[in-house]
């Protein structure tokens, strides 16, 4: 397992810390609950991470180029 995969867990810390950080951040963030711009915030952070988790392994599935079929 690379060490690329250990990103994946980020995200999971990531929600679970919003509802300790919301009681201590801002209520409002441009005009929405603190929590709702953290969560949506991470909802987008975790496919970009799940993107390069799979740029960084998609090598090893992989056909090799120039093969037979």
């Amino acid at each position: 397992m690379k060490s690329v995969k250990w990103l994946a867990a980020l995200p999971v810390l990531a929600f679970f810390s919003g509802g300790w950080l919301s009681s201590v951040a801002p209520t409002f963030v441009l005009g929405m609950p603190f929590l709702m711009v953290w969560n949506v915030s991470w909802l987008v952070l975790t496919s970009l991470i799940m993107v390069v988790i799979d740029r960084a392994e998609g090598d090893i599935d992989a056909p090799a180029a120039g093969g037979s079929q």
